[in-house]
């Protein structure tokens, strides 16, 4: 066993062994739990059934993170919907393992050029272990950091809820209630009628601006109406809203917001 093709074959080989050792703890933690649940459930046990259950999806999330490694969490940074997602992580774990076992062969090839170099012979059990043991170091570690930093922590510092549809629409009717205030400011103190149209340029002293403009959300046009009636927001367009992290994104069509 000396050519390279025949440490990556083996790196596949132990790769797959992993993997699919990998996957039948994490049906056993599943069977496990499950029957656990079913005779709490009988004992009306509900405190150790909350715990429990805590304790079982973490469990579940970490071996599953060992099975897809970062595929799952990188694949968040691209605008597919959860379905999507969840398809491809199935079918991309197949190339991420490869990927390990290809890297530890040719890793542990390297090393064994070196240990021939310094006249040291080691046993095909020995090279394969060192493979093994090179994988599990690189699963392990893999699936600790994208685990921390993908389903557990991700929904939090990814989000904290900015992108919802329905911060989104705060957001806007935020808008119009500072724009309808500076009308009234505005009116009150250039004493104008009330069937006077302001201008954005009108309410500029009156309102804080972004970007030079009335403050906006998105793609929103504010249509600021007389002083005597209520501004409104008009989306002319549909507004995407791509994928941010764990969050699923979406579209928002046209629509017209007012203030309640």
């Amino acid at each position: 066993m000396s050519s390279r093709r025949k440490f990556i074959i083996e790196g596949l080989k132990q790769a797959g062994l992993l993997f699919g050792s990998a996957l039948v703890v994490v049906l056993l933690i599943w069977f496990l739990l499950w029957s656990a649940f079913v005779w709490l459930h009988a004992e009306n046990s509900r405190p150790v059934i909350d715990v429990l259950s805590g304790l079982g999806m973490v469990m579940i999330g970490f071996f599953v993170s060992i099975l897809c490694g970062p595929v799952p969490t990188l694949l968040t940074f691209f605008d597919i919907n959860d379905k999507q997602l969840l398809a491809l992580s199935c079918v991309l774990f197949i190339p991420y393992w490869a990927c390990l076992g290809t890297v530890s062969g040719i890793i542990q090839w390297n090393a064994y050029g070196v240990a021939a170099e310094q006249q040291l012979v080691f046993s095909k059990k020995q090279i394969t272990k060192q493979i093994r043991w090179r994988i599990e170091v690189a699963a392990f570690i893999l699936a600790a950091v994208f685990f921390l930093f993908g389903p557990i922590a991700g929904p939090n510092y990814i989000s904290n809820g900015r992108d919802s549809a329905g911060w989104k629409a705060g957001g806007i009717i935020n808008n119009l209630r500072q724009i309808d205030a500076a009308k009234y400011q505005f009116a009150l103190e250039k004493k104008v009628s009330l069937d006077y149209i302001p201008t954005e340029a009108d309410l500029t002293s009156y309102i804080r601006l972004q970007d030079g403009k009335l403050p906006h959300v998105g793609p929103e046009r504010y249509v600021l109406n007389p002083i005597r009636e209520a501004p409104y927001a008009v989306l002319d367009k549909d507004w995407r809203i791509r994928r941010h992290g764990w969050h699923e994104g979406y579209t928002i069509t046209n629509r017209i917001y007012r203030l309640p």
